[in-house]
């Protein structure tokens, strides 16, 4: 068999400051470098034509696909590698890229992409880059565009070819850090393609799902598109479900902002049959106990928590961020303590919660007054006291820090607290 070549094909717009780190990544597997330009005004243009095999420049049209398929239509390798700018591609990973272009059946590969995050954390989602040239497999939707219709599509009128993910070839993606965002421009063009998306297609999933988590699942406007979303994906088949590579994750926030709103039995369904189909998840097991908590079934909500703990540190599957998580499952554990007289184990629960998230004064809040609800106002100064240091004045820690001096029988202390709370209350 003839070695198969590779193209790689993107579509860039003022990329100047990641283009060629994205080049030099992929050196050692391109056999061709196909760049589209979309208006590009600080010198990425002229970069490309630097290195690319062959470069276009064409004007914007408010559709992603029609810009990635130029591309994919100026390319002569059997495979297309797609890329953006602020991708590139782990050394390692070179050879285990190449060997799958030789696979006689495989008609498209899912790569790692590895999103990179502030705060430190990283998430890891499989998603179909690589694919052969054939004639119909094109990109499709303005925004958010995939091949993977159009994969389906061929499958289904050529029986024999398959599809593989390649677990051990990595494309390192830090376009979600603050550092690369290109600011409210950016959001407020997403959310203009979004609503022509949708306008054209209102049954849309997918990018229904992407409107929700632009505007923020947890409004009441995201929350609306997330349950539509949510609806139209459970009126699927389970084998339509597990096709779509988002439906996971999909199932997996709906459970959760479902739950965070209360209405525990639409969350106990999406749980059960996203674990039917996909397996468990710390996010699943959260939303569980979140939903029996609201029930009053404090055994099961609390039996929820712990696996959704003993989960976290491991979990995979869909993005989540794994220390706000863990935060919230030892802050649940501590309320469900704490209404059960439980004080000590309320306590340690919000510790392990405070070490999570030591900035934020709720979670202090709360365990002060789990302190004195245990009978210990001089735990509750002592965390109050910590606060104040490293936090700065807050008058509600102010308040407890009162309520704590009281217990114990000093009232000039008590006093004072007060008179400082009220003063920064009026300032």
């Amino acid at each position: 068999m003839s070695q198969s070549h590779l193209s790689l094909c993107m579509i860039v717009r003022d990329e100047i400051d990641c283009l060629e780190r994205c080049l030099d990544s992929v050196k050692e597997v391109a056999d061709e470098i196909i760049i589209v330009d979309t208006g590009s005004t600080d010198g990425t243009f002229e970069l490309a034509k630097r290195h690319a095999s062959r470069v276009a420049q064409i004007p914007w049209r408010d559709d992603f696909s029609y810009a990635r398929n130029i591309a994919v239509d100026m390319a002569t390798g059997d495979w297309i590698l797609s890329l953006d700018a602020d991708h590139y591609l782990r050394r390692e990973s070179c050879p285990d890229l190449l060997e799958a272009l030789g696979a006689p059946d495989v008609l498209a590969c899912r790569v790692m992409i590895r999103d990179h995050h502030d705060g430190g954390y990283c998430d890891t989602t499989p998603c179909t880059r690589l694919f052969r040239r054939l004639p119909g497999i094109r990109y499709r939707g303005r925004i958010h565009e995939q091949v993977t219709s159009a994969l389906q599509e061929f499958v289904r009128g050529n029986p024999g070819w398959r599809s593989v993910t390649l677990e051990n070839v990595i494309v390192e993606h830090d376009g979600y850090m603050q550092k690369r965002m290109k600011g409210e421009s950016k959001g407020a063009r997403n959310l203009r393609l979004l609503t022509m998306a949708l306008e054209e297609d209102p049954s849309d999933i997918y990018r229904r799902y992407k409107l929700a988590q632009l505007l923020g699942v947890e409004t009441d406007e995201g929350y609306r598109h997330l349950s539509f979303a949510l609806a139209e994906l459970l009126a699927l088949s389970d084998r339509e479900i597990q096709e779509l590579a988002f439906a996971y994750e999909l199932m997996g926030n709906g459970a959760l902002r479902s739950a965070e709103r209360n209405e525990p039995a639409k969350a106990l369904r999406v749980c059960m049959i996203a674990e039917s189909l996909f397996g468990k998840h710390p996010v699943l097991s959260y939303a569980r106990a979140l939903s029996y908590y609201s029930l009053r079934n404090s055994d099961v909500a609390l039996i929820s928590a712990e696996e959704a703990l003993a989960m976290a540190p491991v979990a995979d599957g869909f993005v989540f961020n794994p220390g706000w998580l863990r935060q919230e499952i030892y802050f649940l554990i501590s309320r469900i303590r704490q209404e059960r007289s439980e004080h000590v184990a309320a306590i340690e629960a919000l510790k392990s919660a405070v070490e999570e998230s030591p900035d934020s004064r709720q979670l202090v809040h709360s365990q002060m007054r789990t302190a004195l609800a245990a009978g210990a106002p001089l735990v509750a100064l002592e965390y109050g006291a910590r606060s104040l240091r490293s936090n700065g004045v807050d008058a509600q820690c102010l308040l407890v820090c009162a309520e704590a001096a009281e217990m114990y029988g000093d009232f000039a202390s008590a006093d004072r607290w007060r008179s400082l709370a009220g003063g920064i209350s009026h300032s």
